[in-house]
Order: C-alpha cells, then sequence, then structure tokens
C-alpha cells in the first residue's frame, strides 16, 4: 500500500511539472530521421526587438547597428529603447548594449521612422 501511494505521488508530481514547463513555453523537442530536430511547441519568449538602418558609433570609431527593444515587463513595460550587439575582445562572445539615453534615441528614431 505504502509503495502505491509512493508511485501515485511521484506520478502526480510529474505530470504537474510537464504541465508547469508548458505553461512557462519552454520549447519541446520531437527527434525525427536520426540527426533531425523537429520544434513542436513556441519558444519560451517571444523578442519584440527590431533592427533599424540607424548605426551607432562608439568612442572607439567602432560602428554597430542599432535596435529597438520594446519592454514588456516591470515598470518600464510599454517603453522602447535601443540597443547594439557587441562581441566582447576577451572571450569573444556577443552581448547586448544598451545605449545610455536609449530611450530618447528610440522616440527620435520611432519619430523619423513614423512608427
Amino acid at each position: 500500500m505504502k509503495k502505491f501511494i509512493i508511485t501515485i505521488a511521484v506520478i502526480a508530481m510529474s505530470v504537474l511539472c510537464a504541465s508547469a514547463q508548458e505553461r512557462h513555453g519552454e520549447v519541446r523537442f520531437q527527434v525525427k530521421d536520426g540527426n533531425t530536430f523537429v520544434q513542436k511547441k513556441g519558444t519560451r519568449s517571444s523578442s519584440s526587438d527590431r533592427a533599424t538602418s540607424y548605426k551607432w558609433e562608439d568612442t572607439k570609431g567602432n560602428v554597430y547597428p542599432i535596435y529597438l527593444h520594446t519592454y514588456t515587463k516591470g515598470e518600464k513595460a510599454g517603453r522602447t529603447t535601443c540597443y547594439v550587439v557587441k562581441t566582447s575582445a576577451k572571450t569573444g562572445k556577443e552581448y547586448k548594449y544598451y545605449i545610455p539615453d536609449g530611450e530618447a534615441v528610440a522616440q527620435d528614431i520611432l519619430q523619423r521612422e513614423s512608427i
């Protein structure tokens, strides 16, 4: 009887965890044809970031394309800012660099583009 109750509890917990993962939008994959993975469910978060035709030049003279990002959560929800994608000289990894006073730059871009 004790094993039966423990088994039922384990099954219930695994079902709850699986449904919680689906609610959070975790990606589920299905293996198909050996090395091909097929996505069954949407990605964890959808990005509202948009590339622009504008460029940002940093103090070293490097030029980067500007991306617009609209916040969806928190106290900045609904506001738009700008960032560029830089590559770390030390590690070689890419990262987002949010432009100082990016909200003002974003508003200027949005006005120029009539978005």
